[in-house]
């Protein structure tokens, strides 16, 4: 079949990307617009050969084809996902993945450069995810770059302002893709200054100093900034944890929040079951970031069956774990929500609309979240919260005047 037939994947500035399926699975087939010559086809070669020999996360190309019209093809592993697809879908990233992937590619392209290679066009298109969750960089053959031009403005906003040549231009390019991944913006020229309050300064400068724009200024190699990134990055962060858990049910046996007038009566209160217990079938769940996912994350232990214990003399009764959702900020397609919790406490979001469905997600040890929504929509959130016994709930938050009840 011809690539075209495949899915269309996107584009570049010099060749179109369709997912091709073939009896060992889908790979991706980059085409060009032209025929590849015989002295162009060794360069390539040699250049394809000194990717495969780097260690670090670089997406190399597996085979040179030519199409029965003649024109030059890439085959190779599929990627569906870009880190543009990834924040377009579903906004910027928490700050502790965007340490965790900027210390990835700082890290290919320290050793990279060591090797006397250079990207030059770095940008959030060609950082991709493979099905496991780890990044790759994507494009990193120059070859076929002034050989095939298709789109020389392709990807303009994230390449350095001198030029996609030597050190600078990619130490400019992880600067943007960093600012994109916590903004979702491009680095444009009279960008205002960056701003995350969940960000530490040390990255927010970091950032800002891969982005001069003068190349002398910028630090001195990528390996400086793989330094600075993997020294902010957590033991842990959501790379590393399970997926959030959407049941479109919400809680078993757990009041859903909905949007509606009040009720004339309370209803009869209901027995509340901690979360162990939710029965989940699997049509109803969504892996919500699979593409962050580290394989061979821990299952987490399970719980210890609980040992009477003598008598306690106290009659000072337990203080009752509280969660508290501050006020949601509303960003349009996004509501950003922040809650505070007990230590030790797994947390789930419901968040429901002015349809009248509701749904839960289970994000554990998480405090923070944002939240796709319907631009004009009403909504509501509520966060609950369990130490697998006890549950307990914040009060419902409205946006655009909804009016929330259980």
């Amino acid at each position: 079949m011809r690539p075209e037939d495949g899915e269309a994947l996107g584009s570049g500035s010099a060749g179109a990307v369709f997912a091709v399926p073939t009896d060992e699975g889908d790979v991706a087939v980059k085409v060009f617009p032209g025929r590849l010559y015989q002295r162009t086809r060794l360069r390539l070669e040699r250049e394809l050969e000194r990717l495969s020999a780097l260690d670090g996360q670089v997406l190399v190309p597996e085979a040179i084809e030519e199409l029965p019209d003649g024109r030059c093809a890439l085959r190779g592993e599929l990627c569906v996902r870009s880190l543009l697809d990834l924040v377009e879908d579903t906004g910027p990233l928490p700050v502790a993945d965007t340490l965790v992937l900027g210390s990835a590619i700082a890290s290919t392209l320290a050793r990279a450069h060591e090797a006397g290679i250079f990207h030059g066009r770095l940008t959030p298109a060609n950082v991709l995810f493979r099905a496991s969750g780890e990044p790759v960089i994507n494009d990193f053959e120059r070859t076929l770059r002034p050989v095939f031009v298709r789109d020389p403005d392709h990807g303009s906003d994230f390449l350095a302002p001198e030029g996609p040549h030597g050190e600078g231009a990619d130490l400019y390019g992880l600067g943007a893709v960093l600012h994109f991944a916590l903004t979702g913006l491009p680095p444009g020229p009279d960008r205002p200054e960056l701003h995350r309050v969940d960000a530490p300064i040390d990255l927010l400068a970091l950032i800002e100093n891969l982005l001069t724009e003068d190349p002398d200024s910028r630090p001195a190699g990528p390996a400086v900034a793989e330094e600075i990134l993997s020294a902010l990055t957590p033991e842990q962060s959501t790379m590393d944890e399970e997926p959030p858990v959407v049941v479109s049910g919400g809680l078993q046996g757990f009041p859903l929040l909905t949007i509606g007038p009040e009720p004339v009566s309370a209803p009869a209160p209901r027995k509340r079951s901690a979360w162990p217990v939710f029965t989940i079938g699997a049509a109803t769940v969504l892996a919500a970031v699979a593409w962050l996912l580290v394989p061979g994350s821990p299952e987490p232990a399970p719980r210890a069956e609980a040992q009477p214990s003598p008598a306690k003399t106290s009659t000072s009764p337990k203080p009752a774990p509280r969660v508290e959702l501050d006020a949601p900020i509303d960003h349009g397609s996004m509501v950003e929500l922040t809650w505070r919790a007990p230590e030790g406490f797994d947390s789930a979001v419901v968040v429901a609309d002015g349809t009248g469905e509701a749904k839960t997600t289970i994000v554990r040890r998480q405090r923070t979240m944002k939240v796709p929504v319907a631009p004009g929509r009403k909504y509501c959130f509520l966060i609950q919260i369990t130490d697998g016994g006890d549950v307990r709930e914040s009060a419902p938050r409205p946006i655009r005047g909804a009016v929330c009840r259980k």
